[in-house]
């Protein structure tokens, strides 16, 4: 129970998902919202009138149902307590996890009664420290090698199958394997490689462990197909008509959008990885061809026909609709920017700045994560290059053009 006025309750709480990054859809007329956090967990708030005459309780309710209780200050006995108007918070969760659920919830209720402090707020579950066994280097990468290809190949036959949970479990280990957080860098850098070029390039991975990761395994087939194309493609196929075979609001679509949003993940994890570590990646490196971002940006424009900077500022125009999917794609983009100057360059092309301009207004009202990566973007776009070729390039074509000009006008006074 809140005492005070649905306006202001409705305010604090809209407050409160913008710097959670929580989209929420509003209903003024029933005075009920819907909300979506990253974490795939469906939460729908409703405001209830209260009867007037029940005085305000001095005790908050926790009985985790997600009614909120307002202390009322400085009053010793709740019977007391002169009747007043409150408004009644009830939290529901529709879909996700339970546990994620809470943590939102306390902090929403929490801003209901406006004592929610944005510092102070956590979804995330904490990164405990475990001791770890001591081993020796080479004892160590052997195991986190052998570890982390089996990971990949039970990742890669879950997403072969046509289970849409199994194909999800698929994913969210990938995203999982590609987050040094969660795995260590040693894991993520073998799971970056085979998500953005398909095998390994490790010098630590024997032969042996490296041909347990053929390019037969399709986990970068899959993550491209599903952030380009909304689905995963049958047989690795990619097929751009099959994404409007699924009728709107049907499950199977919906399960694929939770898909795309976990592929956006994987990319942006994996592209992290190369950006931070891509000179490590390199000189590990046996192979001639070192791995980097233009180098996946053309494999990838060859295996699915389509640019993939085109479909990543796709879904980052359509950040008023799905801003978690348009966040991970800013995510994606900025690495790309960052680590490819070819890349850099074809964002005047597609228009970059004025989309990522138009979904950072959208951030900044109603996304602080959507706000802070877009940011980045138009950082890294307003960048100047150095040492790119473009000053030298731009010389040419104009002595070039000049070239042309005084034949042309030779030829006139001929």
């Amino acid at each position: 129970f809140v005492q005070d006025p649905p306006a202001n309750i409705a305010s604090r709480i809209s407050d409160c998902c913008r710097l959670l990054s929580v989209q929420a859809v509003f209903n003024d007329d029933l005075a009920t919202a819907d909300l979506t956090t990253e974490d795939h967990v469906d939460i729908h708030l409703t405001l209830w009138r209260g009867d007037s005459e029940v005085p305000v309780p001095t005790a908050q309710n926790n009985d985790g149902n997600g009614v909120a209780g307002a202390a009322s200050a400085g009053l010793q006995d709740a019977d007391a307590a002169p009747p007043v108007k409150i408004t009644i918070v009830e939290a529901q969760r529709r879909k996700g996890c339970a546990v994620v659920y809470h943590r939102y919830c306390r902090n929403i209720l929490d801003a209901a009664q406006g004592c929610f402090i944005a510092d102070d707020a956590s979804c995330k579950p904490r990164q405990e420290q475990y001791p770890r066994v001591e081993t020796s280097r080479k004892e160590k990468e052997a195991v986190e090698g052998e570890n982390s290809l089996l990971a990949l190949e039970i990742a890669a036959s879950l997403l072969s199958k046509d289970r849409m949970d199994a194909r999800r479990l698929g994913m969210e280990s990938l995203c999982l394997l590609t987050d040094p957080t969660k795995t260590g860098m040693d894991t993520a850098l073998l799971a970056s490689q085979v998500v953005l070029f398909g095998n390994v390039q490790e010098e630590n991975v024997d032969d042996d462990a490296a041909e347990f990761i053929p390019d037969e395994l399709g986990i970068r087939e899959a993550i491209l197909s599903l952030v380009q194309f909304g689905r995963l493609g049958e047989n690795g196929d990619f097929d751009s008509d099959s994404e409007d075979d699924v009728a709107k609001g049907s499950a199977e679509d919906e399960f694929n959008q939770i898909l795309h949003n976990l592929a956006l993940a994987v990319l942006a994890n994996a592209l992290d990885v190369l950006e931070t570590h891509g000179k490590n990646i390199a000189a590990d490196s046996s192979s001639d061809v070192k791995p980097s971002a233009t180098t996946f940006l053309e494999e990838s424009k060859e295996m699915t026909n389509r640019e993939l900077l085109s479909s990543l500022l796709s879904v980052l125009g359509n950040a008023e609709s799905k801003p978690h999917d348009a966040c991970l794609s800013a995510q994606c983009l900025r690495s790309l920017f960052q680590a490819s100057k070819k890349a850099k360059r074809k964002a005047k092309e597609f228009k970059a700045k004025q989309i990522v301009m138009t979904a950072l207004d959208v951030g900044r009202r109603t996304h602080v994560k959507l706000e802070n990566e877009t940011q980045r973007i138009i950082r890294v776009l307003e960048r100047p290059d150095d040492h790119d070729g473009t000053t030298t390039t731009t010389t040419t074509e104009q002595v070039h053009d000049d070239e042309e000009s005084s034949d042309d006008e030779s030829s006139r006074e001929n």
